[in-house]
């Protein structure tokens, strides 16, 4: 095999991996608001274990401490929307565990 075709080779669960990505930003763009930054790249699911749920009304994000009011997702996953913005390069950072979340969904109550 060729180095050609092995760097192929090893670009393709990359190259799934992003258009996977990308079509579930597509879906995520349908029915999260844009005050949550996701045209921004800055909404992900989660894993139920990101963060705690501390009454029927807020949930804390684990990595970051904050307390937000939880919104409801439609198709029973978690979600969280998190970015900051660089004031010095004027961009937005990309989502990561220490970034300020703007919005969190949770599935409906009894989903």
């Amino acid at each position: 095999m060729t180095l050609k075709k092995l760097s192929i080779l090893l670009l393709i669960p990359f190259l799934l991996s992003y258009t996977d990505y990308k079509s579930n930003q597509e879906y995520m763009l349908s029915w999260i608001p844009s005050t949550c930054c996701v045209t921004n790249e800055c909404c992900r699911e989660i894993d139920r274990t990101e963060i705690r749920e501390l009454n029927n009304e807020e949930v804390e994000i684990i990595s970051t401490g904050q307390v937000l009011r939880k919104q409801y997702s439609p198709d029973g996953k978690y979600y969280r929307c998190a970015c900051n913005y660089d004031d010095e390069n004027k961009v937005w950072t990309p989502y990561h565990q220490g970034a300020n979340t703007r919005c969190v969904f949770v599935p409906q109550p009894g989903s």
